[in-house]
């Protein structure tokens, strides 16, 4: 029998690598349009947003429903898990502020802000990435591979074109050479499967732990998207397009989760 944690491990960090995949593409690729970026922002949070609901959540609530008999006890467990991992972002995201990025990764005050804003964009990348590997890895330990396997690959496929939206202005807007610009999309990706690990530690050795663990995830990947990810994509006039990606993107994770689940 396939080993669940194993799996769950090389999930989140396939789905990490892909961001590589998106990043070697500046070997051929000379710019990246606004409106490209926000459209494939929003197709992954359209993506992150399915598989919260039916990856993670819908999960939660079923292994819940063969531990405990009462429904009010599920939902405030499921709540609980919710409420935990939006809470834990928030404050993760206080303390890694604007302030802190602008005084700890620009030493140089003659700085543009254009390029404040690029090293922004690129931890809130990073930062996001910690509840996507998460959700890959713990898909696995649902006791449905299949159900793991459309969380690793949905992430994976919207992990490409981030990958390039990353890498590309790092290489265009701030001069970096390419071998730099795809070294920090790695290091992007590689907090996937850290965040797997991490998630698996955590929450994947006890039955009710595990759909808190579920639902924790959900709720950092959905406080992600609707303060990082959507805010971002509304800033420069393409809402309508950012939209219609975060709709082609929630259908596609939910078909994977439906055709491979």
């Amino acid at each position: 029998m396939e080993n669940p944690y194993l799996l769950g491990f090389l999930g989140s960090l396939l789905a990490g690598l892909a961001t590589v995949l998106g990043a070697f593409f500046v070997i051929f690729k000379q710019e990246i349009s606004e409106k490209f970026r926000d459209i494939s922002l929003g197709f992954s949070a359209g993506i992150m947003l399915s598989a919260s609901f039916f990856s993670l959540l819908s999960p939660s609530i079923e292994i819940l429903n063969e531990l405990l008999t009462s429904k009010l006890l599920i939902a405030l467990t499921v709540s609980f898990g919710f409420i935990l991992g939006t809470v834990v972002f928030w404050i993760a995201d206080i303390f890694i502020s604007d302030d802190y990025i602008h005084k700890y990764l620009t030493k140089n005050k003659e700085s543009s802000i254009n390029l404040k804003k690029l090293w922004l964009f690129t931890l809130a990348i990073t930062i996001h990435n910690f509840p996507e590997g998460m959700s890959s890895a713990l898909g696995f330990l649902t006791g449905n591979i299949g159900n793991g396997l459309a969380v690793a690959t949905g992430i994976g496929i919207q992990n490409i074109p981030e990958g390039l939206a990353v890498a590309l202005p790092l290489l265009i807007s701030a001069g970096y050479s390419k071998k730099f610009a795809i070294f920090i999309t790695f290091l992007t990706g590689i907090v996937e499967p850290i965040g797997g690990l991490v998630g698996m530690l955590t929450f994947g050795f006890y039955n009710l732990i595990l759909p808190i663990g579920l639902s924790f995830a959900a709720g950092a990947m959905i406080f992600v998207i609707s303060k990082e990810i959507i805010p971002e994509t509304h800033r420069r006039g393409f809402e309508k397009e950012a939209t219609t990606g975060l709709i082609l993107g929630f259908i596609l994770m939910m078909f994977l989760d439906v055709a491979l689940g």
